[in-house]
């Protein structure tokens, strides 16, 4: 069994090593807001609109074959937890700003030249994101948030080069929630919270 891990260890090395990785970072605004499940007796969840918020980082394309990358990084994610509580006629409001480190875990496919030094990418998976910050409080609703949050993410875009092995990259980017983001409340599980985004993104590969 330590023979084989050693063996797969030492291929996959071998393979990294010899791959096609590009190096970039990536910055842009998002539209954050949130989906809501409840089976709260006596009280009425409402969303509250949506936020202005932003994600930045490095990023990673890993070549398997030509025009197909593994694309993966550790993206600084911003995001808006937001609705209303309507309890027997009592309106309450409560505003979150949870802060993520994100791992993308996708697939990123290019398309053939479809002008001078121009092409089409399409991205698409999954993320899972750490929460880096405290939000949450004992006295509100919405007492603490997971650690972990799972997405699925689509992507669509356009890469063009501007040197021998530097190229530009812009794109529109949508993330949807998949997990529960509370941790614990005072309604316990009978009140669900998943935020999803839609942005822009723009960045450099090196």
């Amino acid at each position: 069994m330590k023979k084989l891990l050693f063996s797969i260890l030492f291929l996959s090395s071998v393979y990294f090593a010899e791959a096609q990785v590009r190096f970039g970072f990536k910055a842009g605004p998002n539209i954050s807001f949130n989906r809501i499940d409840s089976e709260a007796e006596n009280t009425d969840f409402g969303t509250e609109g949506v936020g202005l918020r932003f994600q930045l980082g490095p990023v990673f394309d890993i070549e398997f074959k030509e025009n197909h990358y593994f694309s993966t990084g550790l993206i600084f994610t911003a995001k808006r937890a937001s609705f209303t509580a309507d309890s027997l006629g009592i309106v309450y409001s409560e505003d979150y700003n949870p802060q993520y480190l994100q791992v993308p875990l996708t697939l990123k496919l290019f398309t053939e030249e479809i002008g001078l030094d121009k092409k089409l990418y399409f991205q698409f998976g999954g993320t899972v994101d750490f929460n880096t910050n405290d939000e949450g409080d004992p006295d509100n609703i919405v007492t603490s948030f997971r650690f972990i949050d799972l997405n699925s993410l689509l992507a669509i875009g356009l890469e063009y080069g501007i040197g021998i092995n530097t190229k530009l990259f812009g794109g529109v980017i949508y993330q949807r929630g998949l997990l529960n983001t509370i941790n614990t409340s005072i309604y316990e599980d009978s009140f669900n919270l998943r935020t999803d985004y839609v942005g822009l993104e723009i960045g450099v590969i090196f």
